[in-house]
């Protein structure tokens, strides 16, 4: 179990504290195998075996950096579950599933996303609800119509510019009744490990349901100097597209 595992791990800052039987969980992670990321999948992996974070990877539609990351970390680990995850664009917003058996196809509509993850028993979030920077964020009118079948609202990334539109995704969790989760949103290695919440230990989705609402948040959003993360992303992923940086 997870529980166990941790008790080894190192803690992310030397003024910091782990709470004994917690974990620490950063509940959204790109690795390369996004198109926009170029964060290798052991660079991930180490921030679990040196600072005893686990990572939620949720690589643009393919489960495949979940499934490395995975991979690497239970060399180490192998009581830890194996938590394959995907950010997945449907036609109305970006939806994340998490302990999924295979890959969802991207460009379906929301509600049909959301049936494909209901089918393997997984869950689903909201990732950067009411982020006016990105295209990538849900529509709002269908935010509204889909909340009823999420099970978790993002109401920390710390790659969304406002955090005025952080607390307003809280706002709108607390209101409909669904727990937050807080996520760096790292694409780069430098953003890694900032970001977590502080949980009991699960070992499958009911069992995050039960313990994420009691989650204590440790977050740090990007700040004024670091946008250029944004651009970063950008440059990333026109590099890849024209073959000068590799890719996954």
């Amino acid at each position: 179990m997870i529980c166990t595992l941790f008790s080894d791990a190192a803690s992310p800052r030397d003024d910091e504290t782990c709470t004994s039987g917690t974990i620490k969980f950063d509940m959204h992670v790109h690795s390369h195998y996004s198109s926009d990321a170029a964060t290798d999948v052991r660079t991930i992996a180490r921030g679990w075996t040196k600072y005893g974070i686990l990572p939620l990877v949720c690589d643009h539609n393919t489960i495949r950096g979940a499934e490395k990351v995975y991979a690497c970390i239970r060399e180490t680990s192998p009581d830890v579950p194996a938590i394959l995850a995907e950010e997945i664009m449907t036609t109305e917003g970006e939806i994340i599933g998490l302990f999924l058996n295979e890959e969802i196809p991207a460009f379906l509509s929301a509600h049909e996303t959301l049936d494909r993850i209901e089918e393997q028993g997984a869950l689903s979030i909201v990732p950067h609800p009411f982020c006016t920077f990105r295209p990538s964020a849900i529509i709002t009118k269908t935010l509204y119509e889909v909340i009823d079948r999420i099970d978790i609202v993002e109401g920390y990334n710390a790659r969304t510019l406002s955090q005025e539109e952080n607390r307003r995704g809280r706002d709108f969790a607390r209101a409909h009744g669904k727990p937050l989760s807080v996520g760096s949103d790292a694409h780069t290695p430098f953003e890694l490990c900032r970001n977590y919440l502080e949980m009991d230990p699960f070992d499958d989705p009911a069992g995050l349901l039960r313990t994420i609402r009691e989650g204590k948040v440790t977050f740090q959003s990007v700040n004024a100097s670091e946008h250029a993360v944004h651009i970063l992303t950008r440059i990333i992923r026109i590099a890849k597209a024209g073959g000068l940086l590799q890719g996954a």
